[in-house]
Formats: C-alpha cells, sequence, structure tokens
C-alpha cells in the first residue's frame, strides 16, 4: 500500500511539475518557479535560480513569493521589488529615446487620441497578467522597457506586472503621462528654435515635414530589417571622414559638412531611394538626417539611433 501511494504522489508531483512548466515563459513567470528549480532554468551568475520576484522567499509549499512594493515606497526609496528608475518629467525628457522599447498601458481609445509613433499599446497591462501580452512583448523580457499612461498609476502597477513575469529592465514614468510628456517635449524643442527638432519629439511624432524617422538598434535584428524599408535603400554615412572605415556601398556624407551633404543629394533620387543615416551611436546619424531634410530631402529617410558602425558591422557579416 505504501509502495502504491508513493507511486501516486510522485506521478502527482511529475504532474505538477509539467504543468508548472508549461506555464512558465520565461523561466519563472507568474510566479511559478519552485525553490528545487523543476524546470531546470539557466543559473544567474550568482549561481541562483532567476525568480522575476526579486527577494522573494522559499515557502512551506515550495513556491517562491514576495509582496511587492507599492508606488509611494518605490518612490521614496526603492527596492528588489521595484522598477529600475521611477521617473519624473525632467528626468524622462533626459532619457526619453535612451529605451529599446516604449509601452503605452492606456486604453484603446486614449491611445487614439495620440501616441508616439515608436511606442508599443499594450491597454489593460495594468490589469492583466503580462503573459496575455507575448504577442507583443515576447523577446523583450531582457530589454531596456519605460512604460508609461496618462497619469502614472496605470504606469506603476503595469511595470509590476511585468516584473512578476521575469522583465528585468522597467522603468516607470509615474510623474504624469502621455498627454503631458507630449505637451512638455514640443514646447522644449520649439523654444529651441536654433536646433528645433529634438530628437524626442521626432520619436514622437516618426517621420514628418521636420523629422526623420527614428530606427533604434533594438528594433533592427538583421541587415534584412534594414534593406526592407524602401525598394532603393541607401546607407549614409555621417560620421566624420576621419573615420577611415566604412561599407563599401554607403555613401560618405559627414553631418557637420553641408557641402558633402549636398553633393550626396545630387546622387539620389526622393521618388526612388530610402535614406539611411548611421554615424557612431546615433547622435550624428540624428543631426545627418535633419541636415538632408533641411536641405530639401522629402523622400524616406530613417536615422540608426542607440548604435552605430560597429553594430551595423556585426549585421552585415
Amino acid at each position: 500500500m505504501k509502495i502504491v501511494l508513493c507511486l501516486s504522489a510522485l506521478l502527482a508531483l511529475s504532474k505538477a511539475v509539467d504543468q508548472i512548466c508549461l506555464k512558465m515563459s520565461p523561466c519563472g513567470a507568474d510566479c511559478y518557479s519552485t525553490c528545487d528549480n523543476p524546470c531546470k532554468c539557466d543559473l544567474n551568475a550568482e549561481g541562483g535560480v532567476p525568480f522575476p520576484l526579486y527577494g522573494g522567499i522559499c515557502q512551506d509549499a515550495g513556491f517562491c513569493e514576495s509582496e511587492f512594493l507599492d508606488l509611494q515606497d518605490c518612490i521614496e526609496g526603492g527596492g528588489p521589488t521595484c522598477p529600475g528608475e521611477m521617473l519624473g518629467m525632467d528626468e524622462l525628457l533626459k532619457s526619453f529615446t535612451s529605451y529599446d522599447y516604449r509601452i503605452d498601458v492606456r486604453t484603446v481609445g486614449e491611445w487614439n487620441e495620440g501616441h508616439a509613433q515608436l511606442s508599443i499599446p499594450t491597454p489593460g497591462l495594468a490589469f492583466h497578467p503580462a503573459k496575455n501580452y507575448l504577442d507583443v512583448l515576447e523577446g523583450k523580457e531582457d530589454a531596456k522597457i519605460l512604460v508609461y499612461c496618462r497619469s502614472g498609476g496605470r504606469a506603476f502597477d503595469a511595470s509590476q506586472n511585468l516584473l512578476r513575469y521575469g522583465f528585468n529592465n522597467i522603468h516607470s514614468f509615474y510623474h504624469g503621462g502621455f498627454p503631458n510628456l507630449e505637451a512638455r517635449i514640443i514646447e522644449v524643442s520649439e523654444r529651441d528654435t536654433e536646433n528645433h527638432p529634438h530628437k524626442n519629439l521626432c520619436y514622437i511624432t516618426g517621420r514628418s515635414d521636420i523629422c526623420p524617422t527614428p530606427l533604434p538598434r533594438s528594433h533592427v535584428a538583421s541587415a534584412q530589417d534594414i534593406f526592407s524599408l524602401g525598394d532603393n535603400v541607401k546607407l549614409v554615412d555621417v560620421r566624420p571622414l576621419s573615420y577611415k572605415e566604412s561599407f563599401a556601398e554607403a555613401s560618405r556624407a559627414p553631418a557637420n559638412k553641408k557641402k558633402a551633404l549636398k553633393r550626396f543629394l545630387k546622387t539620389v533620387d526622393q521618388e526612388v531611394h530610402t535614406l539611411v543615416t548611421f554615424c557612431e551611436e546615433g547622435t550624428f546619424a540624428f543631426m545627418g538626417a535633419k541636415a538632408l531634410i533641411n536641405l530639401g530631402w522629402s523622400g524616406p529617410i530613417y536615422f540608426y539611433d542607440n548604435g552605430g558602425y560597429q553594430d551595423l558591422k556585426k549585421l552585415f557579416m
């Protein structure tokens, strides 16, 4: 009888482990990680199991559990269950374009009233498990992600839902939301008449009469992603000529050399070509693309951002 009971218990445990592992995506999702690592997760650098609930405690039931800190706690001091950064308006203005992805958790109606062109809509993420949004979030578990809403509360709740599911580089805009962020970005850019438009503004509007389209490194997984932007994509290296190495197929037109930019424009047709500027890390790529628009280019134009020549070189090898 004891043998039969033991076998039954083992079968039940095996079935439970299978269910746990099936529910996990990534490993440890939705608090289904157990202390004895039944799903054979890859260990972290310290040799531990990478539970999504950082600071969790192994309970008698075998599951890793932890209470998440509330919004005010995370603002005042932070902790292992808080977003990486709790951002106010001034901080976000400095870092808005640095994130791999920007997640907008407002309702569909709020999104339709206005949104940033490169943002990802995830309505309801503040109230529902992150696993419900894998169609747009899968593969982004290690990406640097900004979360925002209309006023800050839903962004914080959504950030914690992402942390529960194993996303580990989440940053929350708690002191405001998209409408006042957009208004502030427009105000700051228009006030700086010499440098208008700012890169922040172009991340909001996308391609416009004054803005090139941002092409962040995080959005480019292969050379094909670049060459599929148009039928005739032209790479434009806008770094200073002191950088000797470049791609054979790339045109050289330094962003700070107006004559070189004008000469380059004589070699392309805005009805035919799609331009992609690049530099070392994004700043010159934006400056060069903006300068080409100011010189009369009205065709499709992108600037490769948060990365540069060395990153593209890896894609083209």
